[in-house]
């Protein structure tokens, strides 16, 4: 038990009881009486808790000798990484190949509006090219016409470069800006203030063959072919190995709303 600390309890009791006798005029038997209570129950304080005190300045002291953490310093990239870096290859230069999907999505979309069949089948994979065709029939049908206008890039960013046989595919997501609607094909374009001008977000697949070859046999229906045909005149399968072009293969519309300046 720290002697000190119990001087300092001791002699604050007797100058407090010693200021209530001031101030009540007790006796001199009641003051005494006053201060025997108050050191009994010091001592029994003191006896129940006996290393109380001791254990806050152990605290105290632990608390100063241990040394200040310091948190963490995150990398920077890992703040402001949105996707996982793409290992393009050296070939393929990234800010090009962006541009060239967006040039192409642009191409696509204006070949759609204007029913160009021919050159839609160059630039998709056989099975979105027959959804195109598809709905081109649908809307040739209904005397409709499905406008694409005034496309304008907001945002381009390869979300996965790989590398499968003989194939590059490739997942870009694309953010523009471009007047959509429909129309009946004899009508002359609307005005610009009469525009629906939206805000569209895609996810585009496109598959390239990097190893460009002669197709011996169609890989669908095992037709022997002759000559470099791009399409199976069999089962019109797409033949990958007969082009080195960017083929869209898929399209997903993620979100689209009108936009406002």
């Amino acid at each position: 038990m720290n002697k000190d600390i119990l001087n300092k309890i001791i002699n604050i009791t007797l100058i407090v009881l010693l200021i209530v006798n001031c101030f009540l005029n007790i006796t001199f038997i009641t003051f005494i009486s006053l201060v025997l209570s108050a050191t009994l129950l010091v001592f029994l304080f003191i006896k129940e808790n006996p290393d109380d005190i001791e254990k806050i300045e152990v605290l105290k002291v632990e608390k100063k000798d241990k040394p200040e953490e310091k948190p963490e310093k995150k990398d920077d990239n890992e703040e402001h990484e949105e996707v996982p870096l793409i290992n393009f290859p050296k070939n393929i230069d990234e800010k090009e190949f962006a541009k060239e999907m967006f040039l192409l999505y642009r191409k696509i979309q204006t070949d759609f509006m204007e029913f160009n069949y021919e050159e839609l089948q160059e630039e998709l994979g056989l099975t979105i090219w027959r959804q195109f065709e598809h709905q081109l029939k649908h809307l040739e049908e209904t005397g409709n016409q499905s406008v694409r206008t005034n496309i304008d890039l907001q945002k381009i960013q390869t979300m996965s470069f790989v590398q499968e046989k003989d194939n590059y595919i490739a997942v870009v997501n694309l953010s523009v800006l471009e007047d959509k609607y429909m129309k009946k094909r004899e009508e002359e374009f609307r005005l610009t203030s009469n525009k629906v001008r939206y805000e569209s977000c895609y996810s585009l697949t496109f598959i390239n063959n990097h190893r460009k070859k002669i197709a011996r046999k169609c890989t669908n229906c095992g037709e022997k072919l002759q000559g470099n045909p791009t399409n199976c005149p069999i089962c019109d399968e797409r033949l990958l190995e007969a082009t080195d072009k960017w083929l869209l293969t898929d399209i997903k519309l993620l979100g689209s709303h009108t936009y406002k300046k």
